[in-house]
């Protein structure tokens, strides 16, 4: 398997080998038992394929009871022919990705739960590279994720990616913040805007806690991230200071301090398209993720609670029903925020 470069973006040798050593540091962490007991199981499913471990399962798991958690993971193979029989399940995580599945295993812990999601390693690498407008995928794999590769051959790529991902995140939110910001204030613009292009219940809080939890990483990983993007920034006692010039998605190119109307024109344009993306990835889940439908509303109402009161009618026709569902949402959120 031949490594693949990741963007050039004005990236110099020294910030990059930083983050990138930081990001082997964070992938390296062992997995908590009901972890590892997932991973096994999904492994037997996908034989040769490497693992990404992530979200509030990798970051707060360890202050849960793990029967109360959804697992997050990615299964990253190396072609979707290996990785599916069917040519329409290829064809959806080309066309839609990435295919999202659940599964359940028994353990000593009680029954763990876990959503899992596809991807080859080509496609993943794209998806975390600047030239992807859409925050999906690179600002969930900007935060700390483990990678669990047993057989070595794609984890230097896998570690590159994620580097990647964290380069994407900081260049497309750094036009967000005033001179001079903290990096704890650009993760938080930031992943308050990724949610906004989602269909998702986080809110700024969930973004405070997610960041409390990862220690320093923010701290860590920006200012070399936003070197890595050109965006010559420079330390201003414990805040930051980007004086560069960035080539983004939509940017364009910009001289001096990223143009503030142009990035913030980016994210509502990123939040337009979100809205039919998640109800496309929402259609498509409840023909792979047995009670996708339930899951999506005990999520909510865990982070938000938003009861969407899932009927029997939307349980056996969730494809139907999922269109329903999402604007029942939006309604409850709009008049959440009224009261």
């Amino acid at each position: 398997m031949t490594k693949a470069p990741i963007d050039n973006v004005a990236q110099t040798a020294a910030p990059l080998e930083q983050l990138r050593a930081r990001v082997a540091q964070a992938s390296a962490q062992p997995l908590s038992q009901p972890a590892k007991i997932l991973l096994d199981a999904l492994l037997e499913k996908y034989p040769g394929a490497a693992a990404l471990f992530y979200g509030s399962g990798a970051s707060v798991s360890s202050h849960e009871n793990p029967a109360d958690i959804i697992f997050d993971f990615y299964l990253i193979g190396d072609t979707y022919e290996a990785l599916y029989k069917s040519s329409a399940m290829r064809l959806a995580n080309r066309l839609v990705p990435p295919n999202v599945f659940y599964l359940e295993t028994a353990s000593p812990f009680g029954t763990l739960r876990a959503k899992y999601a596809v991807l080859t390693l080509d496609h993943f690498e794209r998806l975390v590279s600047s030239k992807t407008f859409h925050s999906y995928f690179w600002a969930r794999f900007a935060q700390p994720t483990v990678v669990y590769d047993p057989s070595g051959d794609m984890r230097s790529r896998l570690q590159a990616a994620l580097a990647q991902a964290i380069i994407s995140f900081c260049q497309e939110s750094a036009g967000l913040m005033e001179n001079p910001f903290t990096p704890r204030a650009l993760w938080l613009a930031g992943l308050g805007r990724s949610y906004k292009a989602e269909l998702r219940a986080e809110d700024m809080t969930r973004a405070a806690k997610l960041i409390e939890s990862y220690g320093d990483w923010a701290d860590d990983v920006t200012l070399p991230a936003l070197e890595a993007a050109g965006l010559n920034p420079k330390p201003d006692n414990g805040a930051i200071t980007v004086t560069g010039t960035v080539t983004g998605t939509v940017t364009g190119t910009v001289t001096g301090q990223p143009s503030a109307w142009r990035t913030k024109t980016a994210w509502r344009l990123r939040a337009l398209a979100g809205a039919p993306l998640s109800v496309l990835q929402l259609l498509k889940g409840t023909q792979t993720f047995n009670g996708g439908i339930d899951y999506i509303a005990w999520k909510i109402k865990r982070h938000t609670g938003i009861d969407l009161e899932i009927t029997d009618w939307e349980r056996r026709h969730p494809m139907l029903a999922a269109p329903g569902a999402a604007l029942r949402y939006y309604r409850l959120r709009a008049g959440k925020k009224q009261k």
